[in-house]
């Protein structure tokens, strides 16, 4: 395939287990590794591997292991075994150059090898492997070791090769992780994270817990503020369809609430909280950083800082704090960082009640359009003469991309690259059939943070892209630089998502974005490839999973080198967590609540089972609205709440006076109403019959058509007569008459109410009104 790394092919790997159920101080497992190796311009190829690249020193390959761990476990000591190695000599393994900021592309400079190394007999690397650290994601344990399949003497110019290592893992027993809930979808999601997936079945199910917060579950929260709160409604009620419920929480009642050194920290443990009770898995942050702030990371690398660099994976890493030293700098080295997303973050980053709502409606709308199977790639000139070829970054990225998906290049090493050319390849006419906007839109080129570059010469700015005229809004990313910094008011990726064209989302760098001058796509594009790798071979197609799936391929990376470690940070994700990028959601009917007994008119004493059908009114529509709590209301009084289908309530009607009451039943999701049911029914615990007029009142003045009404008991049959003579004959409830009070003269009438049982009248009821039909 054309431009594509030789060094990321595919891995097999192979693993043995034996987990007892119940381990010791000094149980052990292994996790084996196969690799295979090819010569490629006298260099070896190992299949599966990333070259590890430090300045001036041999491009060796490597394998960062991912590592599940038994359940609880505390990992005692890590060894790596290897078979016998092949050895070959006479080759020349270049050397690393210092990573180089797309901004200052032009200005890179090489550096020569070191020369200890190249002149000496000693092995490079040292040793086989080297144990990172044990990261945590959800309460599983992952175990992270840099695996070296090669070794190589300069001065000789020998390689070693390994086609097999073993590690070896002896633990004991541990503290038990306080975020692990023991769900499935957690244990599939881990599944795709680790090298030995079988190692899942071996975690129990977790002990009860005394949850802090009440309600749920809510897999999917929307955290914003008030003033935007009844613009995200129509969110919410989109979602509750698909998620397992929703809501929305504002953050003053957050801040009212929880404690934490500043109201990031609040909003976090309030996160934390809403992961174990709620078992929440989105959350969505509905505002720009004036309405939900952000925390800002320290990162160091290769003689650039940023001492805030902006990183909402804070709010959904949940493990330690990010500040472990206490001085309240975050993501330093020493902080204990925790790298993977137990609850998937995405931002709207909107300001007005009109941008929430754009959003909303972008959202809706594209969760439940086609997806179109098109994938648009860019490579903008980044360094002169194209050296490093900038065109390897949508290359390797491409590789991901299914066969039955077109492919489109804007590249300009083909030729220049105009606005216009760029807003035809945004609504999909741009190089040729099929002429549909794309599903993503990938970006590689300089930037800043309210423009990048489409060329060397053509700059794309915020102005811009209120002249795209796309139908569908495809996923962006860039490895530009500054072009995702939403601290600014408002950066590019800002203005993409808010534009009622543009994109649906948008994964950008806050700062500077890095490659090497050996490999255009290295770091920031490493990013990139494996944001195309989670999202097709993977199959994480929800936004926040998606980049979660993406940045934990590097983790390993991130916690041995400080540019990959600025990568990770830096990238965030403007847009909905929750909305899938392959699947088109069908609109869902929504539910009706109907009260299936007792019937609307009907006698009723005793206790009375109040029964409720949830379903369409004709019992044969399918439907698939959701109903999780029906209220019951008597004569607008709630009496109960039911949260367990079938839905019932048991009414003594002894405790209520004979005659008419109204049941009212109200259903439903997450918190939401859906929809309600009245019925009226007339209650006669009593053995004596009656009938009573309620309607008109009794010395009223009347005129037109008046409906004469009444309340009963124990009477099949009322009788309705005026000044004596009868004028209506009525069987069955409810028992009423339009009285056409033109037909008689101004004046006053008795109108008699008489119940019969069979023929015999049992009761009646009179009153007297005043005619006044005369102008």
């Amino acid at each position: 395939m054309k431009g594509r790394k030789t060094t990321v092919l595919i891995l097999v790997t192979l693993l043995s287990l034996s987990i007892p159920a119940a381990f010791s101080s000094n149980d052990s497992f292994a996790v084996e590794y196969q690799f295979n190796a090819v010569v490629v311009n006298d260099q070896w190829v190992i299949e599966g591997t990333i070259l590890q690249e430090i300045p001036g020193e041999p491009l060796i390959p490597f394998y960062p292991a991912r590592i599940l761990l038994p359940q609880d476990a505390e990992v005692k000591d890590v060894k790596v075994k290897s078979g016998i190695p092949v050895i070959q000599e006479g080759f020349d393994i270049a050397w690393g150059q210092p990573p180089c900021t797309f901004s200052s592309a032009e200005a890179a400079e090489k550096v020569g090898k070191n020369e200890q190394i190249y002149n000496s007999n000693n092995w490079y690397p040292e040793k086989l492997y080297e144990v990172l650290s044990i990261e945590s994601f959800r309460g599983f344990q992952i175990l992270n070791v840099m695996l070296y399949p090669l070794q190589y003497k300069p001065k000789s110019k020998t390689v070693k090769f390994y086609l097999q290592l073993t590690v070896d893992v002896q633990f004991g027993k541990g503290l038990k992780n306080k975020l692990y809930r023991g769900l499935q979808g957690d244990k599939q999601a881990v599944s795709g994270m680790v090298d030995n997936p079988d190692m899942v079945a071996a975690y129990a199910e977790p002990a009860e817990a005394v949850p802090f917060l009440t309600g749920g579950p809510y897999q999917y929260i929307i955290i914003t503020n008030s003033t935007l709160a009844p613009a995200f409604q129509e969110l919410l009620l989109h979602k509750i369809d698909y998620v397992n419920r929703a809501k929305i929480i504002d953050v003053a009642w957050i801040y009212s609430n929880y404690t934490g050194y500043d109201n990031p920290e609040k909003i976090r443990n309030f996160i934390i909280d809403a992961y174990n009770d709620w078992d929440t898995e989105y959350c969505l942050l509905g505002g720009d950083i004036a309405a939900v702030p952000y925390r800002g990371f320290y990162i160091y690398a290769n003689g650039y800082y940023d001492y805030d660099m902006a990183a909402d994976m804070y709010f959904g890493c949940l493990d330690g704090n990010f500040d472990a030293d206490g001085d309240h700098v975050y993501g330093e080295p020493n902080d204990g960082v925790d790298w993977l997303e137990e609850v998937f973050i995405g931002r709207a980053p909107v300001e007005t009640v009109s941008e929430a709502e754009l959003f909303v409606d972008k959202v809706i709308n594209y969760e439940l359009a086609v997806k179109p199977k098109v994938c648009q790639f860019h490579a903008a000139i980044i360094a002169p003469g194209n050296n490093p070829d900038s065109r390897t970054i949508p290359w390797n990225c491409e590789q991901w991309v299914p066969e039955d998906y077109t492919i489109k290049e804007l590249f300009e090493q083909n030729g220049p690259i105009t606005k216009d050319d760029w807003r035809d390849a945004w609504d999909g006419s741009y190089d040729g059939e099929p002429h549909v906007p794309p599903l993503t839109f990938q970006h590689a080129g300089h930037g800043s943070t309210t423009c990048y570059g489409i060329s060397s010469s053509v700059n794309w700015c915020n102005a811009d892209v209120s002249t795209l005229t796309n139908t569908f809004w495809p996923i962006h990313m860039s490895v530009a630089c500054h072009s995702g910094n939403f601290k600014y008011n408002d950066c590019l990726a800002e203005t993409y998502v808010k534009d009622d064209c543009g994109a649906i989302a948008c994964m950008l760098n806050v700062n500077y974005g890095w490659f090497s001058t050996l490999d255009a796509s290295k770091y920031s594009g490493d990013f990139l490839e494996t944001m195309f790798r989670g999202l097709f071979d993977d199959g994480k197609e929800h936004l926040g999973e998606l980049l979660n799936q993406a940045k934990s391929y590097w983790v390993s990376h991130a916690q041995s080198n400080s540019t990959y470690r600025w990568c990770y940070y830096e990238i965030n994700l403007l847009g909905d967590p929750e909305s899938p990028c392959l699947t088109k959601r069908r609109p869902v009917t929504p539910p009706t609540v109907i009260i299936t007994n007792p019937p609307d008119g009907s006698i009723v004493s005793g206790t009375v089972e109040i029964t409720v059908r949830i379903g369409p009114l004709d019992s044969v529509t399918p439907y698939k609205g959701k109903i999780d709590t029906v209220e019951f209301y008597i004569d607008n009084v709630l009496v109960y709440t039911d949260t367990v289908k079938p839905f019932v309530y048991e009414w003594d009607t002894t405790d209520y006076h004979d005659g008419r009451h109204t049941i009212y039943v109200k259903g439903y999701y997450s918190d939401i109403f859906r929809d309600d049911d009245i019925v009226t029914v007339n209650v006669n615990n009593s053995t004596e019959p009656y009938v009573r007029i309620t309607n008109p009142q009794h010395g009223s003045t009347v005129s037109g058509i008046v409906l004469v009404t009444t309340e009963t008991a124990a009477v099949d049959t009322v009788k309705f007569y005026i000044n004596g003579e009868l004028v209506y004959t009525c069987s069955s409830e409810p028992f009423e008459f339009k009285w056409d009070t033109t037909e008689y003269e101004d004046g006053t009438y008795e109108i008699l109410a008489e119940g019969y049982q069979g023929n015999t009248p049992v009761a009646k009821d009179a009153i007297k009104v005043t005619v006044r039909n005369a102008v």
